[in-house]
């Protein structure tokens, strides 16, 4: 079987200020609420979590779970998971969990796919609004489409002849018309295929480009900063990444190798050293033993650094980017397929990472993804982990996440009259977050501690207009930082 790749206080706050409003302090009070949403912002970073912890419900697949895709499948602005089951190289399958929007899911159900489906992703391909589905199918050499019908099922799929032995599919805009196109490594073939959209969510014919040997794994980005999506493939045999740069219509040049590690098997994308330029971080397999997460810092031309190796578990073999103590940096998961287990290994900033914190897994974990499940402020990413052998998905809710809501009444309110905004700040799981509470809207920020979660601050605003407020919570040795949504407190003269 293939491996592949989850007190009260008071304070002055000008609530709905851009400057030139008069503020009357009043008493505040703390904060407990959550935005599930855009990556968290703070002026100033709190405290964050250093040792995590997460609780673990395992959820019953179809046989041999290979990776995960998370999306609101059936529009409801909660996440579901779609977990491909590779079922021993026979026809496949993709279970679907409707999410419940607490970090809990419905029973799956399940729809067919090609022959021994690894890896699955999640994308809208004929742009109806509504998400589908793709695999790459191992034995069956071909890629299953199945547009989704925005209720949380999914059409029959359609199938596309891939090369030899399809591992993994990844989707971008590879010709800059706006659609998702499909690319696929063929594990059996040396190569990658393209598939491009026709605008409708069917595909044209497979095209495709020389790597070098066994390419596993594909991640895309702009790694040159020219604007054209570029490939980057994890080739096991040789220990490498090999990138292709794209040509911004579709095609792509020749391939570079660069050293990853032994037996990199999985590989992803994501600014680890907060550049502003892509990375890559490959999952060394290192022939079951202890292995690495090797990590290759961009210069932003197309070319990267020399390999960092950060020690993980035995046999990774999977991993995904989030942010696990919501102190803003991206931080690593992964799947260590030998060890039963999966490592955490939270990241400095400058592209190294802490030592792994070890969590355990079902039996042979093989896929990974991160994601705020339990509708918690971003920055508390939650974790699900295909078990290969258990037949089930764990999934590991982050017990530092918050829930952070800002309200404000009146609003509308009249130029001179009182406004109160009130914040409120829970656990997304079980205890109280304690803090502080900043205040914020424009350049003015006030200070309040937290109080049995909530905090209210109310301002007499002197100046009509539009004006943006949110609260960041500066999180304590239980609870991640994390950041409100953002209001519009709207005075009319």
């Amino acid at each position: 079987m293939k491996r592949t790749q989850s007190s009260s206080i008071a304070v002055a706050i000008a609530v709905c200020v851009l400057i030139l409003l008069i503020a009357v302090p009043v008493l505040v009070a703390p904060v407990r609420a959550s935005l599930y949403g855009a990556r968290m912002e703070r002026s100033a970073p709190g405290a964050a979590v250093s040792i995590l912890n997460f609780q673990r419900t395992d959820y019953t697949t179809g046989t041999n779970p290979q990776s995960i895709a998370v999306g609101d499948f059936n529009k409801d602005g909660k996440l579901d998971l779609a977990v491909s089951n590779y079922n021993g190289g026979n026809a496949g399958s993709i279970s679907i969990f409707l999410g419940n929007g607490d970090g809990t899911f419905q029973p799956k159900v399940d729809y067919s796919t090609g022959r021994g489906p690894v890896v699955v992703m999640a994308a809208d391909f004929n742009k109806d609004g509504k998400l589908d589905l793709v695999t790459a199918n191992d034995t069956g050499s071909s890629v299953s489409v199945l547009l989704g019908n925005g209720d949380g099922t999914f059409q029959a799929h359609s199938d596309y002849l891939a090369g030899s032995f399809p591992h993994w599919v990844a989707v971008a805009d590879f010709n800059g018309d706006g659609y998702p196109d499909l690319v696929v490594t063929n594990e059996g073939s040396n190569n990658v295929g393209i598939f491009l959209n026709n605008r409708d969510g069917t595909f044209q014919g497979m095209k495709t480009y020389p790597t070098a040997l066994e390419p596993w794994s594909v991640s895309t980005g702009d790694f040159n900063k020219d604007g054209k999506q570029d490939l980057a493939v994890t080739c096991y045999f040789d220990g490498a990444v090999c990138l292709l740069l794209g040509n911004g219509d579709g095609t792509f040049g020749p391939y570079t190798e660069y050293v990853a590690g032994n037996a990199p098997a999985a590989v992803v994308t994501a600014d680890v050293n907060k550049d502003g330029i892509p990375d890559l971080v490959t999952a060394n397999y290192t022939s079951g033993n202890t292995g690495t997460a090797g990590v290759l810092l961009g210069n932003g031309d197309g070319t990267f650094k020399p390999v960092m190796n950060a020690t993980a578990g035995l046999g990774p073999n999977g991993l995904a980017v989030g942010d696990f103590n919501g102190d803003g940096i991206p931080d690593l998961v992964v799947a260590n397929l030998i060890g039963n287990n999966m490592s955490v290994l939270l990241g400095n900033g400058d592209g190294t990472f802490q030592a792994e914190q070890a969590f355990d897994t079902g039996k042979f974990p093989i896929g990974m993804a991160a994601r705020g499940l339990n509708g918690q402020a971003a920055g508390s990413d939650d974790i699900v982990a295909a078990n290969d052998l258990a037949t089930s998905a764990s999934v590991f809710l982050n017990t530092a996440a918050t829930r952070i809501i800002l309200t404000s009444d009146p609003n509308p309110s009249k130029q001179g009259q009182p406004v109160t905004a009130t914040v409120t700040v829970a656990a997304a799981l079980t205890g109280q977050p304690t803090g502080e509470i900043t205040f914020e809207s424009g350049s003015v920020k006030r200070k309040a501690t937290l109080s049995n979660g909530t905090a209210s601050v109310t301002v007499t605003v002197n100046k009509s207009g539009a004006f943006k407020v949110k609260a960041l919570y500066s999180g304590d040795n239980n609870f991640n930082p994390g950041m409100s949504n953002t209001i519009t407190q709207t005075v009319n003269p």
